[in-house]
């Protein structure tokens, strides 16, 4: 119950953060990945606490769910997911990603950091399954921290 209603807070927050990037799902083959980013202060103290997640000015999150296109619907995917984020420096940093379940719905959500105003860009690996292709997905967003 707890994850769920944590799972469903980081959706609200995602819909309502501004400034968040939130596009269409990119799509490998039949495996649809959906990402968010937001600041970390539009997530409520304690479910950001309970999901693992940390708050604070320089924080961002990244929220990702990986799907794949059935005949029958949509199916959640338990996969593999790693990623970087760099600043226009090239300075990069990993991104440790927290895998939630609630029911059949599986999440990945991320912190990731940013001392000052400038563009992120993110690079995303993604595989559906030990053996499987690496997808790779890479996005760019400007962060703002809290001011």
């Amino acid at each position: 119950m707890l994850q769920k209603m944590i799972c469903s807070l980081l959706l609200l927050a995602s819909a309502a953060a501004v400034g968040q990037v939130q596009t269409q799902p990119q799509r490998f083959g039949d495996l649809l990945v959906h990402y968010n980013l937001l600041n970390s202060s539009y997530l409520d103290p304690e479910i950001a606490a309970n999901a693992g997640l940390a708050r604070g000015p320089t924080h961002g999150v990244l929220t990702l769910l990986v799907q794949r296109d059935t005949p029958e619907g949509k199916v959640p995917v338990d996969a593999r997911v790693s990623g970087t984020v760099s600043n226009l420096l090239q300075q990069s940093q990993p991104i440790e990603f927290i895998r939630i379940q609630e029911d059949e719905a599986i999440y990945f959500v991320a912190n990731y950091t940013a001392a000052q105003r400038g563009v992120l860009r993110f690079e995303v690996n993604v595989q559906a399954e030990e053996g499987a292709t690496v997808h790779t997905l890479r996005f760019q967003q400007e962060f703002h921290p809290d001011e």
